[in-house]
């Protein structure tokens, strides 16, 4: 004996959860996330304007000053982080709007949201370890003489541009699909209900066949 199992049954039996696809989108757009956050640190630190200091040696005592107490570099680099997350956002929510708007929406909005502030916080951390002494000003003035100069490591003043790079990625994503996303299906018809359909009237006056037994 056999059993025939249509096409359309072997379709629903290997048929995947609505959930399946917003993970995985979730996760590939936390990886490009995250590559994402290694390029930001190079350019950051490309890019970024640089801060020296002075070191000072006294009674055996060693200090370290900036150069120009009133110095803008740290202003400098929080801008051009700032800068750099937000094309960062940008050129995501851009990717995340194209790729994945029809295949998992809600988990592309979630990536750039968890995924955008993770890698905001990598990229800076990764663009300090990328400056001297890989983010520790120990590590750079420990071997700088009595009034040598050096440069200071990458950090950020003003923490909240880090918000910038998943503020910007989110709002563009969500600005695209109500202006260019996939519209609603539309709602199906309701089918009336059919007019229950009457015999022909019958006329209850007229004499009705007669018996042929009578």
């Amino acid at each position: 004996m056999s059993i025939e199992i249509s096409p359309s049954t072997a379709a629903q039996g290997h048929a995947r959860p609505w959930w399946y696809a917003e993970i995985v989108t979730a996760l590939v757009l936390g990886v490009v996330s995250l590559g994402a956050g290694v390029l930001v640190g190079v350019v950051w630190r490309a890019v970024a304007p640089a801060v020296t200091g002075t070191v000072s040696i006294s009674g055996g005592q060693k200090s370290a000053f900036l150069d120009n107490p009133e110095t803008k570099g740290f202003v400098g680099q929080d801008g051009s982080y700032a800068i750099c997350g937000v094309v960062a956002g940008l050129l995501l929510a851009l990717v995340a709007f194209a790729w994945f708007r029809r295949r998992g929406p809600v988990g592309a909005a979630l990536a750039l949201a968890g995924a955008g502030i993770g890698a905001a916080y990598f990229a800076a951390w990764f663009g300090a370890w990328l400056g001297p002494g890989h983010g520790s000003i120990y590590s750079v003035a420990q071997h700088v003489p009595n009034n040598g100069t050096f440069e200071l490591p990458l950090q950020l003043t003003a923490t909240g541009v880090l918000w910038l790079w998943p503020a910007v990625a989110v709002g563009l994503y969500f600005l695209l699909m109500l202006v260019f996303g996939p519209a609603d299906p539309p709602e199906p018809e309701e089918q009336p209900h059919p007019f229950p359909q009457w015999a022909d009237p019958v006329d209850l006056t007229m004499p009705g066949p007669e018996d042929p037994r009578r």
